[in-house]
């Protein structure tokens, strides 16, 4: 660890990740399918973190995920920005106005663990450039991407060389050429893994509690190995499939939509069902994303950038329909 390591409280860190999901394990029903999970997330969060090897990190979920699915089928190493301890890291740095998700990303940066790695952040936010400026001055390997605030003809050719300069940098930094035939490889995982998603949102629903779901589908950004991933994903949409309906008595609910809810911080869900409402939902940019873009279309091989792009509801648009159409549509059929 660099010399940070003295202002850096590990401990507290650990200690925060394992205490959210032992609250967690209590509102879980006893699925052995679930517990491929739960080692799943506490594994990023602790022994990854630790190991120190990731080639690409992410930050945030704003690049189109088949282009860092190219070192050898493996994933990246995606930083959310969800922890209360590790945003502490980086309060001698930012600047009082970056938000919280921004921080708690910095933190884990600057605690040495991605020296050797190309780290991309996608620039929706001044947050995210200030970040992008901080870690290029301290000497890290940044390839940021930008996203025009308006979608129109022009910007999407701008989106669209942001998009082959990212694709350029990674696959020098990995040292091997990313070829059409990679990306569609890649494409076709990714679909793969949003087929399962909604196949598990569809089989889960009135089964599970809207927390547990947020926590299985926030491990996507935890695997190891997505074909995994997909495997165990599949074998708890089975077991729900299976199961009885939960039969709860008459509650408000509640949409949860915009800032992304990111684990560990889990305080505002759990204060919802504690106050005894119902958490119907959760939507954000980074949940639009992993459902397949708004949900209602099927990724293909041919479009995924295009598609992405069109459905994208992070913070950079000034008008962000995808957002709104999204929310629009749960709000009339949700009540």
């Amino acid at each position: 660890m660099p010399d940070t390591e003295n202002r850096m409280d590990f401990h507290t860190y650990k200690r925060e990740v394992d205490d959210v999901l032992q609250r967690l394990v209590k509102t879980m029903p006893a699925y052995e399918e679930l517990q491929y999970f739960k080692k799943c997330v506490r594994n990023h969060y602790i022994i990854d973190f630790e190991r120190n090897c990731s080639d690409i990190i992410v930050i945030g979920s704003g690049i189109p995920e088949e282009l860092v699915l190219v070192s050898g089928g493996g994933m990246p190493y995606w930083i959310l920005g969800g922890s209360r301890a590790s945003s502490m890291w980086s309060d001698d740095v930012v600047p009082r106005d970056t938000d919280p998700v921004s921080r708690s990303g910095l933190g884990y940066l600057l605690s040495g663990f991605a020296q050797n790695a190309l780290i991309l952040i996608p620039l929706v936010s001044d947050s995210t450039r200030k970040l992008a400026y901080i870690l290029k001055s301290r000497g890290y390997k940044v390839q940021t991407c930008h996203f025009p605030p308006v979608k129109d003809a022009q910007s999407y050719l701008e989106w669209r060389r942001q998009y082959e300069a990212c694709r350029d940098a990674i696959s020098l930094h990995l040292k091997k050429p990313m070829t059409n035939r990679t990306l569609r490889k890649s494409q076709a995982q990714i679909l793969t893994a949003k087929k399962q998603i909604q196949a598990f949102r569809n089989a889960s629903k009135d089964k599970l509690s809207e927390v547990v779901r947020m926590f299985v589908l926030g491990s996507y950004y935890c695997a190891e190995n997505l074909s995994e991933w997909c495997f165990r994903l599949h074998s708890l949409t089975e077991r729900l499939q299976r199961e009885e309906k939960i039969q709860n008595a008459e509650k408000g609910n509640v949409l949860l939509l915009g800032s992304p809810i990111y684990f560990p911080n889990y305080k505002v869900p759990f204060l919802i069902e504690e106050a005894g409402l119902t958490l119907c939902d959760q939507i954000d940019y980074t949940t639009l994303s992993m459902q397949g873009c708004s949900g209602a279309e099927d990724l293909s091989e041919e479009n995924a950038a295009d598609i992405f792009y069109e459905n994208d509801a992070s913070p950079a648009y000034v008008k962000n329909d995808a957002l709104y159409e999204r929310v629009a549509k749960l709000v009339t059929e949700k009540r």
